[in-house]
């Protein structure tokens, strides 16, 4: 066994249990629209709403198992008794957490899945149409979500960074909402300069990733439209979130103290 693979297993114990209490959580949640519809004689308005809506949450679920295997890694100090590079000790922790939401993904879709089978006469949308959608959506999701990571990787390294220095111990959390601020103020700049505007969508490609739907009588009319993608910027999302991570690996080496 490689010594990655030893913080993979570490990473897998150590979370497993949090895991499974969401899987648990979200199928006893399922029960309540199910539940609703049963009582009210409305199959489909509540069910399908509660399953999207539990997808979209998962923006925040790898960002929120990484976070909380580091506090626990904080609590108990393991890495100070681990000869890997802090590269190694937090792609392991994202790769589990990576895990567990296609995990989570795969589960709320195959719901979903088994909703149209079920009901496919009162949702009107095309097959084809829905199974790329399925596919984006999830892929997309997946995505925003490693990125949202990136952010707290960083935001978590910087607040234990500043621990070394007694005058701002107590006002880490200021730093952090300044750099939140600056950070979204650069970009709503850059968003007004025409020039930078025009860099960015010179080049595009067309995605089904516009969704508008409405309930109706007879059921869901869903429709899908493809919505123009600018490369350059996921290639600008890519490079900060790479910058991002090479940060924390950085701070976590020589500033950190948990």
């Amino acid at each position: 066994m490689s010594a990655f693979q030893g913080l993979l297993k570490k990473d897998f114990a150590m979370s497993k249990g949090w895991f499974l209490f969401w899987i648990i959580f979200i199928s006893i949640f399922l029960l309540l629209p199910l539940a609703l519809e049963s009582y009210f004689k409305t199959p489909l308005s509540f069910l399908p709403v509660a399953v999207f809506l539990l997808l979209l949450f998962h923006a925040f679920f790898l960002p929120g198992m990484v976070l909380s295997m580091l506090r626990l890694e904080g609590k108990t100090q393991l890495w100070l008794f681990n000869p890997q590079s802090s590269k190694a000790l937090l792609l392991s922790k994202l790769a589990v957490g990576l895990f567990y939401q296609v995990t989570a993904q795969v589960f709320l879709t195959a719901v979903g899945l088994v909703i149209y089978q079920f009901y496919k006469q009162q949702l009107h949308i095309e097959s084809s149409d829905l199974f790329a959608g399925t596919i984006i959506f999830n892929a997309g999701l997946l995505l925003f979500s490693l990125y949202v990571s990136c952010w707290a990787l960083f935001y978590w390294t910087v607040f234990h960074s500043l621990k070394k220095f007694p005058a701002i111990k107590n006002w880490r959390w200021l730093v952090l909402v300044l750099l939140f601020f600056l950070y979204n103020a650069i970009c709503i700049l850059l968003a007004r300069l025409e020039f930078f505007k025009e860099m960015i969508y010179k080049w595009t490609i067309p995605v089904l990733a516009g969704l508008n739907f409405r309930y109706e009588q007879d059921g869901w009319d869903i429709y899908l439209h493809a919505a123009d993608i600018p490369v350059l910027g996921l290639l600008l999302y890519a490079v900060l979130a790479a910058g991002l991570f090479l940060i924390s690996c950085w701070l976590l080496d020589r500033k950190v103290e948990v």
